[in-house]
């Protein structure tokens, strides 16, 4: 340790502003072979980090909230190892509060075959409505512990180094091999959401990924976001949908000028599954070239994450559409509501000359799935989505995996089932053409419908009609014995999930423990099912011929028509991935790891995105285009 006053040495001392979306992330270096730090291994250093917003402001959530997320991870932390050292974070720091960490010198923080230790510290802004305010705070890092922050200046040690990086400088970081060709992904953030803060988990754990792949072209991958968005989600899928677009444009070709710029990729979480596909109408009605088959881009992947393809309307409370439809959340709010826009502009829906004809009548997630958008996703190598089985009212299972999914299967891996004390994990499924599938129906929470899915199956005797109405025949392979039939099988449905509890998850969800953090083996959070569909294993159209008389006393039956005809379109000519989680409340947010360790009930669904699809395990099966 460096000769020390008794009151330590200041080796850090950052004032810094932060606002929506905005974060820094810190790499703090010791290295022992310098003479000032040469018998320190085994002792430690401390951090201080405070809010310095005024105290007034700690009750404050309406434009707030005017809180950081802190973290400190030694180097050799690895969240799918177990280790043997709590990590610290804390994820809500408010205005005048003190944050401390203790930085140990130890063999978590050693940098592999090096006399270096080192710590990553991230810093976050907690705001999440508006980007008008910006939230101040001070970091120190000391030899010893402060008790109040200090008035002295720092000292510049030998050996010790402090790195740092903000949040444009992290979203803009240049491919790792720049002259091989490169891989664009966009990300998509959600509503009330952004990409500089709750969408850089999942950059991370994608480049970190794709690092162990060398061999491949697609894993050259450099990540970018549109952030022009953040703070303004109530303006219409359409109109964030075609600044994104724009987005995506201007960022190839300023790519293009640097770079051999080949493959690009879509990842979008919540909202940022409409907003990207809308994005994706615009550059096909605007800039054709730039997916032209012999000189455009290739596109890779196409990925969702608890998105709302089908809307939300009929899956809430009436209160609910009440209030979208009166515009709590502007035109998004009318948008997933399935209204229609009489007066809607032809921009980015239809070329310039063109009318828009019968889209006038549609709702927009009905016209987005139409050509020349749904041609562009059959040509993506894969189209995965990413659904949450419970805990997720905010976009239910329904919408998310647009309608339709194999029942029986599900049955057969349900995951939260115990098998003599051990959970059954689920395994990926290939799928066998014309398997059993069915409509998710709408349903009520009931208390059998919580636990049907973890009792036998026969202690359940409800009829589930809904379920059963629209399954298709399981045809038999040739040889096997069986014959095709008819009749409906036993299906174990999963529970529905409720609005009001999934609000009430995001303010109350638990943390999790340090034994969750440290110890793999001590997690819950599963895949459930993981199966290709084919577009031939559809069910026949259930609404399309109803009786006048059903269409007038079923509320719902205008937004299940549309709803069945927008998940059709999606799916009659495309394979589909379809990926189930069974994560802890709240999966709305977990299932993006919106901050690491406070949604780190999440890691299965982003580590099995990221090594599905840009690491060198999914290569070998990772195309699922038609055919």
């Amino acid at each position: 340790m460096p000769e020390i006053n008794e009151d330590g040495q200041l080796l850090v001392d950052d004032q810094l502003k932060l606002g929506l979306g905005e974060l820094f992330r810190y790499r703090i270096s010791i290295d022992t072979s310098f003479e000032e730090w040469r018998n320190s291994i085994g002792s430690e250093i401390h951090l201080t980090f405070k809010n310095t917003e005024n105290a007034l402001l700690k009750p404050i959530y309406l434009t707030g909230p005017y809180s950081f997320y802190v973290d400190v991870q030694p180097c050799r932390y690895n969240e799918v190892d177990e280790f043997d050292e709590d990590i610290q974070f804390f994820d809500d720091v408010k205005p005048s509060d003190v944050y401390r960490a203790i930085l140990k010198l130890n063999e978590n923080s050693r940098l592999e075959g090096t006399s270096t230790f080192v710590w990553q510290v991230n810093v976050v802004s907690q705001l999440s409505v508006t980007k008008i305010p910006t939230l101040s705070f001070r970091l120190c890092v000391s030899t010893k512990e402060l008790q109040e922050m200090p008035q002295v200046p720092i000292n510049s040690v030998k050996g010790f180094t402090c790195e740092k990086w903000d949040t444009h400088s992290l979203w803009n970081l240049p491919p790792r091999f720049p002259n091989r060709p490169v891989h664009l992904v966009v990300l998509t953030h959600g509503i009330f959401s952004n990409i500089g803060c709750d969408l850089v988990y999942l950059k991370d754990k994608i480049e970190a990924t794709a690092r162990e792949d060398s061999d491949s072209d697609t894993a050259n991958v450099i990540i970018r976001g549109y952030m022009g968005n953040q703070g303004k989600s109530s303006r219409g899928i359409k109109t964030n949908g075609i600044k994104m677009g724009k987005f995506v444009i201007e960022t190839i070709e300023e790519l293009r000028r640097h770079y051999d710029l080949k493959y690009i990729s879509f990842v979008g979480h919540s909202l940022g599954g409409p907003t990207q596909s809308m994005a994706l109408r615009y550059i096909c009605v605007e800039r054709a070239d730039i997916f032209d088959r012999m000189e455009g881009l290739e596109p890779v992947h196409f990925i969702t994450l608890a998105s709302p393809y089908l809307g939300i309307a009929g899956e809430v409370p009436p209160f609910v559409t009440l209030a979208l439809d009166l515009g709590i959340l502007g035109q998004t709010g009318a948008d997933l509501n399935l209204n229609r826009t009489f007066f809607m502009s032809k921009d980015g829906i239809v070329k310039k000359g063109d009318t828009l004809g019968h889209y006038k009548y549609k709702p927009l997630l009905e016209i987005i799935p139409s050509d020349p958008v749904i041609e562009l996703i059959q040509r993506f190598k894969n189209r995965t989505t990413y659904a949450n089985i419970l805990h997720d009212g905010i976009v239910p299972l329904r919408t998310a995996a647009l309608l339709y999914l194999d029942w029986e299967g599900l049955g057969d891996v349900r995951g939260v089932r115990k098998e003599g004390g051990k959970e059954d994990q689920g395994t990926q499924k290939s799928s066998s053409k014309n398997n059993t599938t069915g409509e998710i129906p709408e349903e009520k929470m009931d208390k059998k419908s919580a636990l049907k899915y973890i009792l036998p199956q026969a202690a359940l005797r409800r009829n589930y009609k809904q379920y059963q109405r629209t399954q298709t025949k399981k045809t038999s392979s040739p040889g096997d014995g069986n014959v095709a039939t008819d009749e409906a099988h036993a299906i174990t449905p999963l529970p529905h999930a409720n609005l009001l509890t999934s609000a009430a998850n995001i303010i109350i969800a638990p943390l999790p423990t340090q034994a969750y953090i440290r110890n793999p083996d001590q997690r819950g959070d599963r895949i459930v099912h993981d199966k290709l569909y084919h577009p031939d294993e559809l069910p026949p159209p259930h609404y399309r011929e109803r009786d006048l008389f059903k269409k007038i006393i079923y509320p719902h039956d205008r937004i299940y028509r549309v709803q069945e005809r927008i998940a059709r379109q999606w799916q009659e000519d495309s394979n589909w991935r379809k990926v189930l989680v069974s994560l802890e409340p709240d999966s709305h947010n977990n299932i993006v790891v919106r901050r690491k360790f406070v949604n780190a009930f999440g890691w299965v669904a982003v580590n099995h995105l990221a090594k599905e699809h840009f690491g060198p395990e999914g290569r070998s099966h990772t195309k699922n285009t038609k055919g």
